[in-house]
């Protein structure tokens, strides 16, 4: 495809120098072009409010801009010198522990890491096709950490993202965030990273359905989150849950996670595994206090002294 621009109706034209182009633009996002685009135009220097009017960003994202091309050296604010961010000191090789920081970079650091390292640039071309947005200075900084101060590989980073955007979760926040709970359950190679998300996908697609069965419209608390964990680890289904959920909800007329719990502790106790089996267990026996195998008014003193430490 051939692209050309017609410019035969315009009168009025200004300079972009090409260092401009072939140092920055990969870096720079579209406020921050904007603005510059605007001040090169410009016969005087513009206040702040009428560049944030012109280009029709914020004046967050007009601050925002300002900063990055003030730290490359293209722009002064009111005569003022750029001044690039120091890196920080990294930790020494003899401390026992690696301390993981988020490093810091100005965006003239950054460019000269893309001139140097066609690994980075590759690995920034990833994350704007895997994350759906262009890059900005702090996904920079962010991914470079992950590579050089977590030590996660180009590819293991791009999995990391892409996780993250199927949750429709891609703030460098918080893909950082999943990478450091990662790192610091010892989980950093491809494989191991690629094995930990299939079964993070299970158990929120796990989760769903019980939400779903159990009519919760409101986030589940961590606690919660914690139970629903157990009761697939302990190999109850779907199934089974629910009917410990009607269970409580016969006896309580709540839903309550713990006493929940505790009914499908007692099954997994007893090897009650399928709906026959608990449905035999609440037969009546020969003995006329024999007719549940699990205590009813335990689990009502049960209810009554945690009904305080959980919700609904």
């Amino acid at each position: 495809m051939m692209l050309s621009v017609n410019s035969a109706g315009w009168k009025r034209f200004f300079s972009v120098p090409c260092a401009l182009v072939d140092n920055y633009l990969k870096l720079a996002d579209g406020p921050a072009l904007k603005v510059l685009l605007y001040l090169l135009s410009s016969e005087n220097i513009p206040d702040a409010e009428t560049v944030v009017s012109a280009a029709g960003i914020t004046r967050e994202a007009f601050d925002e801009a300002v900063s990055f091309w003030k730290e490359l050296g293209v722009v002064s604010v009111d005569g003022e010198a750029a001044q690039a961010i120091s890196r920080p000191v990294q930790s020494s090789p003899t401390e026992p522990v690696r301390k993981v920081v988020h490093s810091q970079y100005s965006p003239k650091d950054i460019a000269e890491m893309l001139q140097n390292s066609a690994e980075l640039k590759g690995l920034f071309t990833e994350a704007e096709a895997t994350l759906g947005r262009i890059l900005k200075h702090s996904d920079h900084e962010t991914l470079i950490s992950l590579r050089d101060y977590y030590g996660f590989s180009e590819q293991s980073i791009v999995l990391i993202l892409g996780y993250c955007a199927e949750r429709e979760k891609t703030s460098a926040r918080y893909y950082e965030t999943v990478a450091k709970s990662l790192f610091e359950r010892g989980i950093t190679d491809f494989h191991s990273i690629e094995t930990e998300f299939e079964r993070l996908r299970e158990l929120n697609s796990f989760e769903s359905e019980i939400r779903r069965d159990f009519g919760l419209e409101v986030r589940l608390t961590p606690q919660q989150l914690q139970f629903i964990e157990s009761w697939r680890e302990m190999g109850f289904g779907l199934d089974m849950i629910s009917l410990a959920r009607e269970r409580c909800v016969d006896n309580t007329n709540k839903i309550k996670f713990a006493y929940i719990n505790k009914i499908l502790m007692s099954w997994k106790d007893k090897g009650i595994l399928t709906r026959d089996d608990a449905e035999k267990e609440l037969k009546p026996s020969k003995s006329k206090d024999e007719g549940h195998s699990f205590d009813l008014d335990e689990f009502d003193m049960f209810t009554l002294r945690n009904s305080g430490k959980e919700t609904k």
